[in-house]
């Protein structure tokens, strides 16, 4: 028997089928009381499971666009930084300091030379 499990009905339909031979001995003590609670069981814990797994894809999504968007952000600083080094500005002269009073000495020197 080929299943579809992503047919909705054909999953149903394997679950009922190995609950009913799982159960052929406890019918007999607890009847279908048990069986109905079982399969409300198994409804919810395939509804929370699917809830946490799309939860985490949807993390992992958000994740991976935000890891994406950051490495664009660096790749383009890396580019306009490069961009700047490579714009050569012309050099312009050190702005003038004050001298020191031994500097000052050394340059009268020079000039009574």
């Amino acid at each position: 028997m080929s299943i579809n499990f992503d047919n909705k009905d054909d999953r149903m339909g394997y679950l009922n089928e190995k609950m009913d031979n799982l159960l052929d001995g406890i019918d007999e003590q607890y009847g279908k009381a048990l069986f109905d609670e079982l399969i409300v069981r198994l409804k919810n814990t395939v509804v929370d499971f699917n809830e946490e797994v799309q939860g985490m894809t949807n993390q992992l999504k958000s994740s991976t666009d935000k890891r994406s968007q950051l490495i664009e952000k660096i790749k383009l600083s890396i580019d306009d930084d490069s961009e700047e080094e490579a714009i050569e500005e012309p050099e312009t002269e050190p702005a003038a300091r004050e001298l020191t009073e031994w500097e000052k000495r050394l340059e009268s020197l020079e000039n009574n030379r």
